[in-house]
């Protein structure tokens, strides 16, 4: 009798339904690519659904090079993906039944609304409608901008498909590339780079910030701006900014020796966007300094703004934890910042994100450690770094990679499967049906008792 009331409370969670349509729409991109018109040359069950898995998961992963692994069809199939992926499924199935003119469920507007906005809105359906316009219009400018910059290179039909394919993995933050090498054929082309940066941006800065900028621009609104908007720009710009000068220090004598000034800022701050997290490079990053993988291990953690295309823990959920200790410093019995409080609920949301972020990912990296050779230190070659390097890039959807992924066993690939699935998807979304976070608040509360802390 328990069981089956846990199972028809767990059933009607909204957050089932992101799992379960993630897991529906991989099972769907596996079974595409293992039709024999979509590759090139046979792929083993497991390789597909871990591109599958990389591409509706945003991720960009590879185990099997797309360009030459995947004909058309098969990259256009990958496209298909990052787009469902970037933008959530339960947004195209809200935007169907808007389409279909039948009604909305509670789940799927809660999913939604959640998913893209800090804010209520009366009328879900407009949002729905919004997120769609601004991500193709994005990807059509994208793509044109792209187009002019391939035709130098190649003929105009391929430019075309390859700069469609890099604007929905770049505004998506997937980091799938229809080229052999990836992007370094471009690292020292301002026009290709800035395009993909811009493309990156407008997906991981958050919808919620497009929208209340949308609001205060045409509507003219006088109202200040939210809480929300400040500290997610605030840390957003603070990120882009810390990453490119600490690449720019840490590679001052590596990589970037021989690069002119501009192109030293280009490179740096191209990688210090991409890893946060769109998982494009166009350096080898397996020739970056360990000082320097270090930097991007902290981005790739951190990652996108919330409501984004983008994955990891979100520049609020880290923006609340150092509000909540500054402010304690402070003598405030609340996290405050811009003569703001902010709801306890909120910073416990964060904190246990945080953590549980942190237990996930030492996990995964021990069972990656465990999947790869039992080396002692002084024969490892790096190792322990690049296990974690490849655990956070997946964890953060990230993509960016030194090596290792093409040569990870099967339990390695399944492990790393599981990570980029969890870190897409999300930790709270598992937990809150596990635990049942939206039932109802108990009435009663323990006697309290103090404990050390430090």
């Amino acid at each position: 009798m328990a069981i089956q009331y846990l199972t028809s409370k767990v059933s009607k969670h909204p957050s089932i339904l992101v799992i379960a349509s993630f897991a529906l729409i991989d099972i769907i991109g596996t079974l595409l690519l293992l039709l024999p018109w979509m590759h090139v040359k046979d792929i083993s069950p497991l390789d597909a659904i871990f591109t599958a898995t990389s591409a509706v998961c945003v991720t960009g992963l590879t185990v099997v090079n797309t360009a030459s692994a995947f004909t058309p069809l098969g990259q256009l199939v990958i496209m298909l993906l990052m787009e469902i992926g970037g933008l959530g499924v339960m947004t195209f199935s809200v935007l169907f039944a808007i389409a279909l003119k039948r009604d909305i469920g509670f789940s799927s507007r809660f999913v939604v609304q959640e998913g893209f906005l800090h804010m209520r809105v009366p009328n879900i359906n407009n949002v729905v409608k919004m997120i769609i316009f601004y991500a193709l219009w994005v990807e059509i400018l994208t793509t044109l901008a792209l187009t002019v910059f391939f035709s130098k290179k190649f003929p105009v039909e391929e430019a075309f498909f390859y700069a469609c394919f890099h604007s929905v993995s770049a505004f998506c933050n997937a980091g799938f590339s229809t080229f052999p090498t990836g992007l370094t054929p471009f690292k020292e082309n301002w026009g290709v780079c800035l395009t993909i940066m811009i493309a990156i941006l407008l997906g991981n800065s958050g919808f919620s910030v497009f929208y209340e900028l949308k609001e205060k621009i045409l509507k003219r609104e006088k109202r200040p701006f939210s809480l929300h908007l400040k500290l997610t720009l605030i840390v957003h710009l603070g990120l882009i900014i810390f990453g490119t000068v600490a690449i720019l220090f840490t590679e001052a004598n590596g990589i970037l020796k021989d690069f002119s000034p501009l192109n030293k800022l280009l490179v740096a701050s191209f990688h210090s966007v991409s890893a946060r997290t769109a998982g494009f490079n166009t350096i080898a990053i397996s020739d970056l300094t360990e000082d320097s993988l270090y930097i991007l291990i902290i981005l790739m953690f951190i990652g996108a703004c919330p409501g984004s295309t983008g994955g990891g823990i979100k520049t609020t959920t880290i923006s609340l934890l150092f509000v909540a200790a500054i402010s304690r410093i402070r003598g405030f019995t609340k996290a405050v910042a811009f003569e703001k409080t902010i709801p306890e609920e909120a910073v416990q949301k964060a904190t246990a994100l945080f953590i549980l972020s942190i237990v996930t990912l030492f996990i995964a990296h021990a069972l990656m450690m465990f999947a790869g050779p039992n080396l002692p230190f002084r024969a490892s070659h790096s190792e322990f770094l690049a296990y974690l390097f490849e655990t956070v890039s997946g964890l953060g959807t990230v993509g960016l990679s030194v090596g290792i992924t093409n040569n990870l066993g099967d339990f390695g690939k399944i492990i790393m499967i599981l990570i980029m699935f969890i870190g897409r998807v999300g930790l709270l979304s598992f937990v809150s049906v596990l635990t049942m976070a939206g039932k109802t608040p108990k009435s009663y509360h323990y006697p309290s008792e103090n404990i050390m802390i430090g």
